[in-house]
């Protein structure tokens, strides 16, 4: 090599040498002067009248070599390679696909990615603001390949809580830190993982390679850690995992990359107690289930949107007789899988597949904890889709006839309603109230209309309803408002509630949490809020920022979540400053920006913080929230201004969990 190569950038690419060659190779071959000189420069032969026709993109990478100072294109290659630290090709890939996935506005692209390399980058639904994201290039009037590559460096570096993509390039080259030095251990080279020490488990993110998966099986040998989280599994890595006799929790849902052939693995871990895999896009079916026969002390199962699998693959969980907890949501199975649960006298927690019938509710009577009441501590709240002691999703095409069925449930507290269900009616509800546990209820969209507002209501001890796009009005509202159990309404898009039928709720005497969309209830009407008699938690959905000022008037209030509130900014969080009793407070892709952490930082009350998405945070803000004298826990997920270093400013009585 000659002192040439000096001239290479400081961080050359294969890729766009190997672009310069092509281009080199086009204007040859179309005779350009310049072209042929190069050529001529380079080549042993260069008087071979023939060689603009035989020319091929190996010449041309061969004149790009040469004139860099290399003898071949392979040594170019190889002086390149030994440039980058090893492990960076696989982040470098990434970073190139989601320039690809953001700047082209394709939301299914970034999915693609995420399924691809088992990460959970952000997408929105709207092409223009997916290209947003990318926001040099997106300011640019020149939108670059390079420019939107540089703005995807950025957020894979920020994904693993990187201030610059340089500074990660760096990481990788450094030396592991130690595990044992945080409660959280976050690693700061790769393979990038988070070892939750409490919880004992290992969560692994991104891209691995071989070697990355060398080092993490022995941090699971060495530390004995059981519980497993990889979203990026692979039939090679889940090979090995059979060696480790004492893991007990696989969660690998979502990797694209785990096959038929590596799921059949499972079943060299038959001391495995909890395993969720599949997915959407993944390529699993009812060969790979053929394992789980063999998984005899399997508490809890989850796969679900996998699609390649049926009620024939399910039927292997029949051998698993101390399950509790079996998630079948969203895949194709039905009426034989229930029938395969049949008896399980530990199975409390059930989501069925899409396709049951009449026939299938039928068997549900052979279901121990659902057929009469086993006791356990009632578990529901304002934020979560579930509820304890017992809880059955229902998906399918089952009718009235059906739901009419599940009389005699005597056990049965929670029950939902999933999206495929079209042939049952509100009429179908009115059964419900003969069901004397019934304390959660789940109807959603279409079935959650004026009519089932008044079965729902007269169901003697129901304590939660998760009413999810609700189409009810302001009489259907005005129905619900005569229970006197109801604790919490979930109700985010209601489409139909107006000022009368919000006002009407404020007759509840137990409603203690809500969370419905607020678009078409007028300010009148949001200024009863203060005298809901026994309201605790709110998701004030579409409220402006001047409506916050009824918020702040609830001096009893313990939770507050800005969900789905994107216009929300530092305006609502002045008005809030006087609630002394808030204990809870989450904020995600809202316009909040450090302003409003210094607001909080002076409420001494809170204990839990929560922030999802906001961009206009930084560490300087968060850094306002470390004195807070009750603080036990902050979560910082998806935050561009906000990095690693944001998780040492907290003491360490702090549970902090970071996600870039």
């Amino acid at each position: 090599m000659s002192n040439s190569a000096s001239h290479l950038p400081a961080r050359p690419s294969l890729e766009q040498l190997h672009k310069k060659a092509k281009e080199l190779l086009r204007r040859y071959r179309a005779g350009e002067s310049a072209a042929l000189e190069r050529f001529r420069a380079a080549s042993p032969r260069p008087d071979d009248p023939g060689l603009s026709q035989k020319a091929a993109l190996a010449d041309a990478q061969f004149v790009i070599a040469r004139e860099y100072g290399f003898e071949s294109w392979a040594n170019l290659k190889h002086h390149i390679e030994s440039l980058r630290p090893s492990g960076l090709e696989q982040f470098e890939r990434l970073a190139k696909d989601l320039a690809e996935a953001y700047s082209g506005g394709d939301k299914n692209a970034v999915r693609e990615v995420n399924w691809n390399y088992g990460t959970s980058f952000p997408w929105d639904h709207e092409p223009l603001d997916m290209q947003r994201r990318l926001t040099t290039w997106f300011a640019s009037e020149a939108r670059t390949a390079d420019r939107a590559l540089s703005d995807a460096q950025q957020m894979v570096a920020h994904s693993y809580g990187f201030e610059s993509w340089a500074k990660f390039v760096k990481s990788v080259t450094e030396a592991p830190g130690d595990p044992r030095s945080a409660p959280v251990f976050m690693s700061a080279t790769p393979p990038f993982y988070k070892i939750d020490w409490k919880d004992g488990w290992i969560s692994v993110r991104g891209p691995q390679s071989e070697k990355d998966w060398d080092t993490i099986i022995a941090l699971m040998k060495e530390h004995r850690i059981a519980r497993l989280s990889a979203g990026g599994m692979t039939d090679a890595a889940l090979k090995r995992i059979p060696q480790l006799d004492h893991v007990t929790h696989l969660h690998i849902g979502g990797a694209k990359g785990l096959t038929d052939e590596g799921a059949r693995r499972l079943a060299g871990i038959p001391q495995l107690r909890d395993l969720e895999l599949g997915g959407w896009t993944s390529p699993i079916t009812d060969r790979g289930l053929e394992a789980l026969r063999h998984l005899t002390e399997l508490r809890r199962f989850h796969t679900s949107w996998t699609q390649g699998i049926s009620d024939t693959g399910i039927a292997n969980l029949a051998f698993c007789d101390q399950l509790e907890d079996v998630n079948l949501m969203g895949t194709p199975a039905g009426d034989g899988a229930i029938r395969a649960l049949t008896g399980k006298r530990h199975l409390h927690r059930f989501k069925t597949g899409r396709c049951v019938t009449d026939a299938g509710l039928s068997l549900l009577h052979q279901f121990p904890i659902f057929k009469t009441w086993h006791g356990g501590e009632m578990k529901y709240g304002l934020m979560s889709a579930d509820a304890e002691p017992n809880h059955l999703l229902l998906d399918g095409p089952f009718t009235n006839a059906g739901l009419a069925s599940l009389a005699g449930l005597e056990g049965l507290f929670g029950l939902t309603f999933f999206w495929h269900c079209p042939a049952f009616t509100a009429a179908g509800l009115e059964p419900l109230r003969h069901l004397p546990s019934l304390g959660f209820l789940g109807c959603q969209d279409q079935h959650c209309d004026d009519e089932a507002m008044r079965h729902i209501a007269a169901i003697p001890r129901l304590r939660m309803l998760m009413g999810q796009g609700a189409v009810a009005g302001d009489d259907g509202f005005r129905a619900l408002s005569r229970s006197r159990t109801i604790e919490y309404i979930w109700g985010r898009e209601c489409p139909n509630l107006g000022g009368r039928g919000f006002a009407a709720l404020a007759a509840m005497p137990a409603l203690r949490g809500l969370a419905v969309s607020c678009k078409n209830v007028d300010d009148a009407a949001l200024s009863t809020l203060p005298r809901f008699p026994a309201l605790r938690e709110i998701m004030p959905m579409d409220v402006p920022d001047e409506g916050f000022r009824h918020v702040g008037r609830c001096e009893n209030l313990e939770g507050l979540w800005c969900m789905y509130c994107r216009e929300t900014g530092d305006k609502a969080t002045e008005h809030i400053v006087g609630l002394s009793c808030l204990k809870t407070y989450y904020a995600g892709m809202t316009r909040i920006t450090d302003r409003s952490l210094e607001i909080l930082g002076r409420m001494a009350s809170l204990e839990r913080l929560e922030f999802r998405q906001c961009a206009g945070l930084t560490n300087a803000g968060v850094a306002q929230l470390a004195a807070l004298p009750r603080l036990r826990e902050i979560s910082l997920d998806g935050l561009p201004g906000v990095t690693r270093e944001a998780v040492g400013l907290f003491p360490a009585h702090v549970r902090v969990n970071y996600s870039g």
